[in-house]
């Protein structure tokens, strides 16, 4: 499943380059292309576990990329734990409070 994210600005070269080791440390992730100032992400759904999913929206939030796009996930019986109201993510995922 591929999902296109926008990118924020970041702070310096190495900071860049941590976003990215950090996304490619998730294992489902079958590849990262650019397109202007986004990113579509592809990722290997059989592959793409909670701690994965966790983990991408932990970088996500850490960078202040909006999590909309991760959104689309929870229509999937596997990920619909995304929209328990409960999670800090909620209001900015789905746009409800």
């Amino acid at each position: 499943m591929k999902l296109q994210i926008e990118l924020t600005k970041f702070y310096t070269e190495k900071d860049e380059l941590r976003f990215f080791m950090a996304l490619r440390e998730i294992p489902a992730l079958k590849s990262i292309q650019g397109v202007g100032r986004s990113l579509i992400i592809d990722f290997d759904l059989r592959g793409l576990g909670r701690d994965s999913l966790l983990e991408l929206i932990g970088i996500l939030t850490r960078y202040q990329i909006n999590l909309k796009p991760i959104g689309i996930l929870a229509e999937r019986s596997k990920f619909a734990w995304l929209k328990d109201k409960r999670w800090y993510w909620y209001g900015e995922m789905f746009g409800e409070q």
